[in-house]
């Protein structure tokens, strides 16, 4: 599954007209672009509505995935915008997918944003119904993302945004487990988990992994250095360094050993996308249309 934990189209609810516009096209070809990846939801966040809520809805009605929202309201009606949650089926078991977002920075018109742990509380019982596994995509401020961490819900997994932080492994509150991306949208993560045993828990060993690949990179420096040479004969004469590649073995080999006996093991990676990552051509194409655009707009100013 690909999903977006939101706060994507815009920086703020206060961003002037001249950089709305630009925004909002910049919007379009991002939903344009997540149509071809094949995202499964994303969730709605406040800022969203920052070109008011007639353009959300445009970009809605054009993405061939569900835009959700347990806890954005019609004001009038005080009926949800968007779906609270959807269930997906990956293999033979079921994934409920619910969003909430923190209140915006000013009154939205039109809108009504429930405080996030309310919505949660009403609906996760429902879900937790009908889904075997539950995912929770947040975009919330500090505060609010504090109350999820010290006073945690019934949700397996738990993806944020809309924070400066982001996770090299996942975070454990209580059964749920805790991603971040951050804010700039350089990175993505990766959630994979080996389901051997439905009736057991999950075991986050994506800590032990990053043990593992920093204890190996640096057995991996000193064996550089070594040339080709066993390290024993290299090292003989320091064996400081001897002792420091043999507690590097020991504990690569003790953290595989019992990564190897998890029985349904999680792992996480987090990829920045840099220019080590080669484009998608099609999509390429689609920023390169894009930058066209903007510069036109530009130049006729």
């Amino acid at each position: 599954m690909i999903l977006d934990a939101g706060d994507l189209f815009f920086k703020s609810l206060n961003a002037p007209a001249g950089d709305i516009k630009k925004r909002m096209e910049t919007a379009r070809t991002m939903i344009d672009g997540y149509n071809a990846i094949g995202y499964q939801a994303y969730n709605v966040s406040s800022k969203d509505f920052t070109a008011e809520r007639v353009f959300i809805k445009e970009l809605q009605q054009t993405a061939k995935f569900p835009f959700i929202s347990a806890n954005i309201l019609d004001s009038l009606t005080r009926q949800p915008i968007f779906k609270p949650y959807i269930i997906k089926k990956v293999g033979n078991k079921k994934f409920g997918i619910v969003g909430v977002t923190s209140a915006p920075s000013k009154p939205i018109s039109g809108i009504e944003v429930l405080p996030p742990f309310d919505a949660l509380k009403d609906i996760l019982p429902k879900i937790r119904k009908k889904a075997d596994y539950i995912i929770l995509l947040g975009n919330l401020e500090r505060k609010d993302e504090t109350k999820l961490l010290t006073d945690p819900v019934d949700v397996d997994f738990v993806l944020l945004s809309g924070g400066y932080r982001y996770s090299r492994d996942l975070e454990t509150r209580d059964k749920m487990l805790v991603a971040r991306c951050g804010n700039i949208g350089k990175y993505v993560g990766i959630i994979k988990f080996d389901l051997q045993n439905a009736k057991e828990k999950l075991a986050d060993i994506s800590k032990a992994d990053l043990q593992i690949a920093y204890a190996q990179k640096r057995l991996d420096s000193f064996m550089s250095a070594a040339n080709g040479q066993p390290v024993e004969k290299y090292y003989s004469s320091n064996p400081t360094v001897l002792t420091t590649i043999k507690s590097l073995k020991d504990q690569i080999e003790k953290l595989s050993k019992e990564n190897k006996q998890v029985t349904n093991p999680v792992t996480y990676e987090l990829i920045g996308l840099d220019e080590t990552i080669p484009d998608d051509q099609p999509i390429r194409a689609k920023l390169n249309e894009l930058e066209q655009k903007l510069n036109s707009t530009r130049n006729r100013r």
